[in-house]
């Protein structure tokens, strides 16, 4: 449990650094790129500490899951992925929701936290949801209210059906990536 712990505390401890002093210090001492560059290796080797943690942590049962939980989380886990999709695309999906990245892990986080009632993945998955609703609580970039532009519906199918397709691989290949099957 410590290591899914220490994982947690790299990936969201990098995660705080652009809104603190410490950017600006770090990209003064060095540039832009390299602060780019240290970031997202900090990020990724705070997200394979979180894996290995979670693969590796002992299963300790906090609550029962509801008996619907895991259909529900069935329905809501392509939406997640479409807005996941859509946050690195300019469409309308995008323009609506002020921002699709953090509603689809908030979407993510509270249906495995619905699904699961055990002690890791309460940790797991409670840390992203409460970083991501922080993160939209909290955040400067206000991506839909001032984006009037109209896209093309084509540039929205092409993300929903992107996201269904990343969804589907998921469901197949998460019970190697989590260990669990997803049983539909």
């Amino acid at each position: 449990m410590n290591v899914l712990i220490l994982g947690i505390v790299v990936f969201f401890g990098v995660h705080l650094v652009p809104i603190s002093p410490l950017k600006k210090i770090i990209i003064n001492r060095f540039d832009e790129n390299k602060y780019r560059g240290l970031f997202s290796l900090i990020a990724i080797a705070g997200l394979l500490i979180i894996i290995y943690g979670f693969s590796r942590a002992d299963f300790y049962s906090v609550w029962n899951p509801l008996p619907y939980s895991r259909q529900i989380a069935l329905m809501l886990m392509p939406i997640s992925i479409i807005l996941l999709v859509a946050a690195n695309v300019q469409t309308n999906i995008k323009r609506f929701i002020k921002h699709p990245m953090l509603v689809g892990i908030t979407i993510w986080s509270l249906v495995h936290l619905l699904a699961n009632g055990d002690l890791r993945s309460i940790l797991l998955f409670a840390s992203f949801g409460a970083y991501a609703l922080v993160d939209i609580i909290f955040s400067k970039k206000n991506l839909a209210t001032n984006n009037s532009t109209n896209y093309t519906l084509t540039k929205d199918i092409a993300v929903v059906i992107i996201g269904l397709i990343v969804f589907a691989i998921i469901v197949y290949f998460h019970k190697y990536i989590a260990g669990v099957a997803i049983i539909l």
